[in-house]
């Protein structure tokens, strides 16, 4: 009797080391996971919206997109849409919304770029007065070089000058005739909600 006892007590042994061999291994495991959601949570590096390193880019002639994925409306302009064509003085076509799109991209290219917010638009994009290396008003730069107007209305007319600028010296889509940006939006309105 004593040798079944001996082996029963044997038996419970190595059955109560292998049941606490396997909650070793799930609390092991269930540690780790918990671990790695609270790395993921609150060590992430996140890339800053902007100055040195940041990325950004031109998502058409007056809006810029940082790596975090706010967008910003550069307050005061209106660029042509991408899609939108201006004509040259002799009547021919060109692709206007992309030329602006390209100047932004020139503009913001050598980095540092800052934008102070002063409202958000309908879209929930933040409108703001944006600056680069070496630009200190985008929204001014894009109006002076002709691939913007000044938007006028609620904005007030904070561009009026480069405006009248750009026309006189005949710069940019005021180099032949063009729809304002916001006629044209209305006649080729966007498929998507934004």
């Amino acid at each position: 009797m004593t040798e079944r006892n001996d082996q029963a007590a044997e038996g419970k042994g190595q059955s109560s080391r292998a049941l606490a061999q396997a909650l070793g291994k799930l609390i092991a495991l269930v540690l780790v996971v918990v671990a790695v959601i609270l790395i993921e949570r609150y060590c992430r590096v996140e890339v800053p919206p902007f100055g040195p390193g940041a990325t950004i880019v031109s998502v058409d002639g007056d809006t810029l997109r940082a790596a975090n994925g706010v967008e910003y409306r550069i307050f005061g302009i209106d660029a042509p849409e991408l899609h939108q064509t201006c004509s040259e003085a002799n009547g021919k076509s060109w692709l206007c919304g992309r030329a602006a799109k390209a100047k932004l991209t020139t503009l913001i290219k050598g980095g540092n770029v800052t934008c102070e917010a002063r409202a958000t638009d309908r879209f929930g994009r933040t409108v703001a007065v944006c600056s680069a290396e070496a630009v200190s008003d985008l929204g001014e730069a894009m109006v002076r070089d002709g691939y913007a107007i000044d938007l006028g209305g609620a904005a007030g007319n904070p561009y009026a000058s480069a405006e009248a600028e750009a026309r006189d010296a005949k710069r940019g889509i005021w180099r032949g005739t063009f729809e304002r940006p916001s006629d044209w939006r209305q006649t080729n309105p966007r498929s998507d909600a934004n």
